[in-house]
């Protein structure tokens, strides 16, 4: 997908009050994309439009909620339905994680995280087709995590949720080609956000972080090059080589050795 040619049409972006999504939203509407900013943060997504919209003479609309409660993603597409907005590109960027041992955080918390990355992410797919196959190329961006590439101890859940992700995004990707629908997933390494703080984040062996800009800009090149998957994080190479030849239990051991919680 040229985003060229899609000039002047609509892009969804959901996560879109900071880091990554809001990365998105900036560049898409540098490349004359119309942006839909979705996140539970009116006040960023409105400071945001009036940015983007200043900026760089695109039309925008701001709809704040928590998508991971019940009916949410069916009042986003009622809301653009209504208003006349037929999205071309979908972009789902929103997620939650969290670290630490998995009987620290509460069940409801973890009920919510799965529904966020994985059931919300299957249905914005599902009910925004009939906005893509209007037209005659568009894509979807699921952004995933290089945590789907193995069992992360001290972060079960959230991994348990990107290998999730990692899977149905590429079958999709099998499924929609033919009718002119790019599902491209998106592998970002740790990247500068507020994710870690939100996360309960603690100290650990992943120190460096990567810029949102970055990210951004490898995933709308890789649209333009139909590319199925596109890894924006160092390593994971060696990171596959090593989850998928080495012994479970060795895989295991050392990757819990990099996210155990301080005593």
């Amino acid at each position: 997908m040229k985003l060229a040619e899609a000039k002047g049409d609509w892009a969804l972006v959901t996560g879109a009050s900071s880091g990554i999504g809001q990365e998105f939203a900036i560049q898409l509407a540098r490349a004359g994309l119309n942006v839909v900013l979705v996140a539970r943060r009116e006040e960023r997504l409105q400071a945001l439009a009036r940015s983007v919209a200043s900026e760089f003479g695109v039309r925008t609309e701001v709809i704040a909620l928590d998508l991971s409660q019940h009916g949410a993603v069916e009042q986003v597409k009622a809301h653009l339905d209504g208003a006349g907005i037929q999205i071309r590109l979908l972009c789902n960027n929103a997620a939650a994680g969290r670290w630490g041992r998995i009987e620290a955080t509460p069940a409801p918390v973890y009920q919510q995280m799965i529904e966020l990355n994985t059931a919300v992410l299957v249905a914005m797919c599902h009910q925004f087709l009939p906005h893509l196959t209007a037209f005659p190329s568009s894509a979807v961006i699921n952004v995933s995590s290089p945590a789907s590439y193995q069992p992360v101890p001290y972060m079960a859940v959230y991994a348990a949720t990107k290998a999730f992700v990692q899977s149905f995004s590429q079958a999709l990707h099998g499924e929609w080609k033919e009718r002119g629908i790019l599902v491209q997933t998106l592998v970002p390494g740790p990247t500068e956000s507020e994710f870690d703080a939100k996360a309960g984040a603690y100290e650990s062996t992943l120190t460096r972080r990567g810029m949102p800009a970055e990210v951004v800009r490898a995933s709308l090149v890789g649209l333009a090059e139909g590319s199925p998957v596109v890894v924006a994080a160092k390593g994971t190479y060696k990171q596959r080589v090593f989850a998928g030849l080495f012994p479970s239990k060795m895989v295991i051991r050392e990757v819990g050795k990099m996210f155990k919680p301080p005593k």
